[in-house]
């Protein structure tokens, strides 16, 4: 569980708003529930690159001048889509060590999309929207998952074997714990994680 919940919200600012063919203020977007911001993965599974890869296309959307989700987690190599939503341009850049990227601006309707072949944290931006941002956490192997609204979370298909196992958060310290995984039993492992307060605004 996560605890204490988040309430605070940052200022807006909204340079280059005549891009689109709207100026109109952006739709809120109700406060998520941190829970869905924190992934569980495997660390150092032997083979683990050699896993099968989730299915469908890992996709970070631009809708109501926010990045949806918020924290993505992919597998090594994965090629992620950024396609736009909202009716004003946007632009999708970053400059982590991990995969240093300007996708250009581009409207409604359009996706962009790049390739992750380094594992590590890719901080989003978009250069328009000073206030829009994500993670993208490049992972080495596929045995990952986030949580659902009640904190529950599957890994599936974890061969047999003792493994450490990573709790992430954006704004704590990784926990971590161990577990023992039997062939054809199912092993638990539960995290408390305390976020930090929100930093209070002016």
């Amino acid at each position: 569980m996560l605890a204490p919940s988040l309430s605070a919200r940052k200022p807006r600012f909204r340079p280059y708003a005549d891009y689109g063919p709207t100026a109109a203020p952006p739709k809120e977007v109700p406060d998520t529930d941190e829970l869905v911001n924190v992934v569980v993965y495997l660390d150092s599974v032997p083979g683990g690159s050699e896993l099968p890869a989730p299915s469908g296309t890992p996709t970070l959307e631009q809708l109501n001048e926010h990045f949806v989700p918020h924290v993505l987690p992919v597998l090594k190599g994965a090629t992620v889509e950024f396609p736009n939503r909202d009716p004003v341009f946007h632009n999708v850049f970053s400059l982590s060590s991990t995969r240093t990227f300007d996708l250009g601006r581009f409207p409604k309707g359009e996706s962009k999309s790049i390739r992750f072949p380094k594992a590590g944290l890719v901080q989003v931006f978009c250069h328009i929207h000073s206030d829009m941002s994500a993670v993208i956490m490049v992972l080495d192997n596929p045995l990952f998952a986030v949580p659902n609204l009640r904190g529950h979370y599957v890994i599936e298909g974890v061969p047999p074997g003792e493994y450490r196992v990573v709790a992430w958060h954006e704004r704590i310290k990784p926990i971590s714990d161990r577990v023992r995984v039997t062939a054809g039993q199912t092993a638990t492992l539960d995290f408390t994680i305390p976020l930090p307060a929100p930093p209070s605004q002016p």
